[in-house]
Formats: C-alpha cells, sequence, structure tokens
C-alpha cells in the first residue's frame, strides 16, 4: 500500500515540465506515472492546477548564529516551520568557529544543536585558520559528512578572517580529501580602511555601511580567491555574490574552464542600497555583503539565466529591531544616534524565496520554471553532495515535494511570515505563486499555511562530494 499519490499536478524539474502522478511510499518517491496503475494508496492528493517542485534546498542560512553577540529569533525548530512554509525541506548550516577551536568538535556541537529541528539539515565547517591540528581534521570533515568549507577574507577584528597562506594550504588538503572550499569574498582592507576614514569625518549614518564595503572591495576579494583556485587546482565556491565585478571575474574563470561555482542570494536579486538611505528604517537591510544597485541586481539574474550562478540561496541571518539596534546610543530626546558599524548584520530570505522568486523570476520571464527548481533544488543537492538522494523527482529520491498555487497571490509582511519579530525587510511586497503544500521524506510537514511537523523529525544530512 502506497502512503500517497499526488494527482494531476504539473511535475517541475530542472530538464522540464510535465504531467504526472507521483507515488510516495516509505519516505522515497516509489513512481511515476498514471495513477490509475501505481496502486493502491492511503491518501490521494489532488494537485490539479498546481506546480509540484522537488523540496527546496538552502544551502546557506545562520540559524541561532551568533553575531555581535546576537542569535536571533529562532531555533532549528521555529526556523523549520519558516522553512516548511515556504517550501524548503533541507537546510545546510555552518560551525560556529573561532580560533583555537577544534572544527570536529564544533560540527558536532552544531549537529546537536539542530537535531530538533523538522527539516532535514547539514553542516559547513567554516574555517578561521590552518594550524596542522586544523589541516589534519580536513579528512575528518569528509568522513564526518560535511565536505564543504567556509573561510572568510574579511572581519579580521571578530577573529574569524583566515590569512591568505591558510587559505591557499585549506585549498590543497581540501583537494586531497574530496573536500571543496568556499569564501566569502571581501577585501578587508579596503572595508578597515573606509571604516576608520569615516568614523574620523563623523559619517555613520546607514548608508555608510554599503559605502565602506564598495563592489571594488567585493570584486578584488573573488578575483584573488578565484587566483589561488586556479593555483591550487580546487574547485571554489563563491557564497553571496552581489555585484558586476564579482560576477565578471567568475564568468572569466568559468569561460577558460575552472570549477568556479557562484551562489546569489535572494536579496541582492530584488532589493537595492538607496533602502538604507531611509532615516528611520534603514538599519534593517544592514547585511554583508551589502545591497548594490539595479545594475547589479540585472546581471544577476542575467548570470542565473545563463548558468553563471547556479545558486540562490536565503543567507537568512535575521534580527529583530531590538536586537539590530541593541548595540546603539540614544540622543537627549531618545533617538538613535546612527552607527552602522554597531547594527548586527543580516537579512531574512528563508520563507520568502519561492514565492518571490515564483514572483519576480518565473512571473517577469527572467528565468523558467525549470531554472527555478534548478537553482533552488537539484544545483545545490548536486553541488553540495546530495544528489539524487535530494534535488530531483524520480523513484527512488526522497519524497520532498513541494506543490505550488501558481495563482495564489498574498502580501508579504511581519504579519503573515513566520519569523517571529517586528519588522520585514519585504514589507507590503505583493506575491503570486505560494507553496501550498510542503512533504518532507514523504511526511506532510506544511499544507494550506499550517506548520504540522514535530520537533526532532529532521535527519542529518551526511554528505559527499565523490
Amino acid at each position: 500500500m502506497l502512503d500517497y499519490i499526488i494527482k494531476g499536478g504539473m511535475v517541475v524539474t530542472a530538464g522540464g515540465v510535465c504531467q504526472t502522478d507521483i507515488a510516495v511510499a516509505k519516505e522515497k518517491i516509489a513512481a511515476l506515472g498514471e495513477a490509475s496503475v501505481l496502486g493502491e494508496a492511503v491518501e490521494i492528493i489532488d494537485a490539479s492546477g498546481k506546480y509540484v517542485l522537488p523540496g527546496l534546498i538552502d544551502p546557506h542560512v545562520h540559524i541561532a548564529a551568533p553575531f555581535m553577540g546576537c542569535t536571533g529569533p529562532l531555533d532549528f525548530y521555529s526556523a523549520s516551520k519558516a522553512a516548511a512554509l515556504g517550501g524548503v525541506t533541507s537546510i545546510i548550516d555552518f560551525t560556529n568557529t573561532q580560533p583555537g577551536d577544534s572544527v570536529l568538535q564544533k560540527i558536532e556541537e552544531r549537529k546537536s544543536e539542530m537535531r530538533n529541528a523538522a527539516i532535514d539539515y547539514g553542516v559547513h565547517a567554516k574555517i578561521v585558520e590552518a594550524t596542522e591540528e586544523i589541516l589534519g581534521e580536513i579528512k575528518g570533515m569528509v568522513k564526518a559528512g560535511c565536505p564543504t568549507l567556509k573561510m572568510f577574507t574579511t572581519y579580521r577584528k571578530a577573529g574569524v578572517m583566515i590569512p591568505d597562506e591558510d587559505i591557499l594550504r585549506v585549498m590543497l588538503e581540501a583537494k586531497k580529501w574530496g573536500a571543496r572550499p568556499g569564501v566569502h569574498a571581501e577585501d578587508n582592507a579596503i572595508s578597515e580602511y573606509n571604516d576608520e576614514q569615516f568614523e574620523k569625518q563623523g559619517k555613520t549614518d546607514w548608508k555608510y555601511h554599503y559605502l565602506s564595503k564598495p563592489p571594488v572591495a567585493e570584486g578584488l576579494a573573488t578575483a584573488k580567491m578565484i587566483y589561488y583556485a586556479k593555483f591550487t587546482g580546487t574547485e571554489l565556491y563563491i557564497f553571496h555574490v552581489t555585484c558586476r565585478e564579482a560576477l565578471k571575474s567568475i564568468i572569466d574563470a568559468q569561460e577558460e574552464g575552472y570549477p568556479i561555482i557562484g551562489e546569489t542570494c535572494l536579496h541582492y536579486l530584488n532589493l537595492t542600497k538607496e533602502v538604507m538611505d531611509d532615516y528611520n528604517t534603514g538599519f534593517r537591510y544592514i547585511c554583508s555583503p551589502p545591497l548594490r544597485d539595479k545594475e547589479d541586481n540585472k546581471a544577476l539574474w542575467e548570470g542565473l539565466k545563463k548558468g553563471n550562478l547556479r545558486v540562490v540561496s536565503s543567507d537568512n541571518c535575521l534580527y529583530d529591531d531590538k536586537e539590530k539596534t541593541g548595540f546603539l546610543k540614544k540622543d537627549t530626546s531618545g533617538n538613535y544616534i546612527h552607527d552602522y558599524k554597531k547594527i548586527a548584520n543580516g537579512v531574512s530570505g528563508l520563507e520568502e524565496r519561492l514565492s518571490v522568486l515564483m514572483t519576480e523570476g518565473v512571473g517577469t520571464g527572467r528565468i523558467s520554471l525549470e531554472q527555478l527548481s534548478e537553482i533552488t533544488s537539484t544545483n545545490p543537492a548536486k553541488i553540495f553532495g546530495m544528489y539524487p538522494k535530494k534535488g530531483v523527482i524520480q523513484p527512488g529520491s526522497d519524497a520532498d515535494l513541494v506543490l505550488v498555487d501558481p495563482e495564489a497571490a498574498g502580501i508579504l509582511s511581519a504579519e503573515t511570515l513566520h519569523y517571529g519579530i517586528d519588522s520585514s525587510i519585504y514589507e507590503g511586497k505583493k506575491v503570486k505563486g505560494l507553496p501550498v503544500l510542503t512533504m518532507r521524506r514523504g511526511e506532510i510537514i506544511a499544507k494550506d499555511g499550517k506548520f504540522l511537523a514535530k520537533p526532532g523529525t529532521g535527519e542529518f544530512l551526511h554528505r559527499s562530494l565523490r
């Protein structure tokens, strides 16, 4: 007896769109075909008029991750609620590594923190130094199912910027054991210099955040990291590409045949830096790298369409207004004294990603439905070592599915989203094409706006790149 037959939907994968029915049994997709020949099922789900996509994978989130002492409102169960209601069935987060830490120990700590999740979860290993001990752990990271690494070329004062020579050491060791390095690419010298100059000049309004970290800083660091990857012969994943300068370096390397993988994020496609000019609300949009301009938005969409950028993540790292402004001082009138350096960096996107991409991507013709499925599910599954368990609708794969009603419309706001914070960077945005049912490994975890899953029902994703 099958658990479910999903009947009458238009199945969307990276390879095309077709009408077929889906049989689900024992957490897996059992078969595709006409419902009449699939067998008996406990329940028939009518998907007529709806798209059926592979469950979304968000390979870049920060849940309960400390930044300036702030951890945000979400734990992994409440994050699962927002995720599931947005069609997301798997996430990958990061270790909270500091100098002197064992990364393997941090992986185990992070897995323990994630065990109350109701969606499936994986861990990236954040590496902040390349001591002999840490280099010796990379083999163990791969064995632990965490073969993807992240390094920062900035945040020196926060203690997570890794020296260039250490980046080279990590790249070479990663290549040896079948791991893939990834980078947050911004030039630290430019950012710190600008911060110092702006502070001397008393220029601390919100907009000086994006002025302190200009596109040239990202472009320079991206180009350097790509040269390092060429030198060491490694693949390289570039997290959160925001601007034309960085994108050009990625395209040039790809055209030369180098395995450089570019990711962008929802907010870099749909928001521009001008929102940070607002005196009262600009702080809500402070994130790193910062928002750019309309020409950068356009270039990123084009990069997705052409396949130069292969993933759209959320980089979900959100805080409520109280946390965002918690380090600011007030003047005698009780108003906040602006200082962009004292704002916790990060924005949302975990729940909004599918509906905004349906609206601004598919709805405008910037990308096709197939490309939507590719950049949110199939590519992340392949790139991060989960395919074909995840990221595809075919027999034997996990029954991770999301039903999308292309006619359903809504308005994004702090009230309609499920983060439990008092504002939204997409406040008032109209969206069309909403998830109405999310299934994780054959279990319906969200339906018609209701979250149905229990804590701890998510599973750890043991990933392999070989």
